[in-house]
């Protein structure tokens, strides 16, 4: 979508030429969901499933270590997802890739960066993808962290639960946003990462999707297509641009909703009472947006939601 507007910046009068790619403008399905989930280690599946699915759950992932745990059928409202945490046994470091939409299972992984293309390889030809599992908690060098996301990988933990349970390392939103400084738009994924039935963990952070239909393939193909956000509680409703240059957010009750992109732009919307829409003035804040854009909205108790990022390009010319 092309827009051009009679703006401001900090001079004065502008004229905005904004290219925005909203991968949300589709109508589709949304969806919440886990992919890292140790569902092995916390009961037998179908036990697990079903407490999920009580919990409001529409798609549950296993992804117990080396090893692809068989998971119930896809029944009633709760779709399921076969996968594993693939690490390298020989080693202490903790480079995990969560691999999800598996139909068998893959080879660990030999220690090597470069290996992370094999395994990314051997879950596409199974027709899933893979995701890189708690990088703030991994504890990753920036160049390994560069490696991997041109591995081939669709998704980056922006947010992990359990990570946040053992040692407060749960979000890594600060390393994603320098990645998407580099181009590398990974879509931005959650999870609870449970292996036990601690109810400080078992789904209290999550992935929401936007589905065109309500299947496994349908889950994937959103993740692959970055219409996805992580969450510790806040949900999206919808990301809308309307005429005449007004970015809306839908969601849940919040506080605030950060426009966030490259640098200092771009703005900060606030409520002095909860509320459940929230908007940013493209007229008003476009000429601080460079390159992409996210929201990540924040309700009364501190918790977020981060969409993956939307690409959004503003140049500027005089009035």
């Amino acid at each position: 979508m092309k827009l051009e507007l009679a703006g401001r910046d900090k001079q004065g009068p502008v004229r905005l030429h904004i290219d925005v790619q909203n991968q949300f403008s589709t109508t589709g399905h949304w969806l919440r969901g886990i992919f890292h989930c140790h569902v092995d280690q916390i009961a037998e599946p179908h036990a697990v499933c079903e407490h999920y699915r009580q919990l409001g759950f529409d798609f549950l992932g296993s992804s117990d270590y080396n090893s692809v745990t068989t998971m119930p059928r896809t029944s009633g409202n709760l779709i399921t997802l076969q996968g594993a945490e693939v690490y390298c046994p020989a080693k202490t470091d903790l480079l995990h890739v969560i691999c999800t939409g598996l139909q068998h299972h893959v080879t660990p992984l030999n220690g090597s960066l470069d290996d992370v293309q094999r395994l990314v390889r051997d879950v596409q030809a199974q027709d899933g993808l893979s995701i890189l599992a708690h990088p703030a908690w991994s504890d990753l060098t920036w160049p390994e962290l560069i490696n991997l996301s041109s591995s081939g990988i669709s998704g980056f933990e922006v947010s992990n639960r359990l990570c946040w349970r053992i040692n407060g390392k749960g979000r890594a939103d600060q390393v994603w946003q320098m990645l998407l400084n580099e181009g590398c738009r990974l879509a931005a994924i959650g999870a609870d990462d449970a292996n036990s039935w601690d109810e400080d963990v078992v789904g209290q952070t999550w992935t929401g999707v936007l589905a065109t239909e309500p299947t496994l393939k349908g889950i994937l193909d959103a993740v692959r297509l970055n219409r996805t956000y992580a969450s510790e509680g806040p949900q999206i409703r919808s990301i809308e641009l309307l005429e005449p240059g007004v970015v809306r957010v839908q969601s849940s009750a919040c506080a605030a909703c950060h426009f966030v992109s490259r640098g200092y732009g771009a703005r900060t919307a606030r409520s002095l009472r909860l509320s459940e829409q929230f908007e940013l003035d493209l007229a008003e804040d476009g000429y601080r947006i460079k390159d992409w854009l996210y929201i990540c909205l924040e309700d009364e108790l501190g918790r977020r939601a981060w969409s993956s990022v939307i690409p959004l390009t503003v140049r500027v010319s005089p009035a």
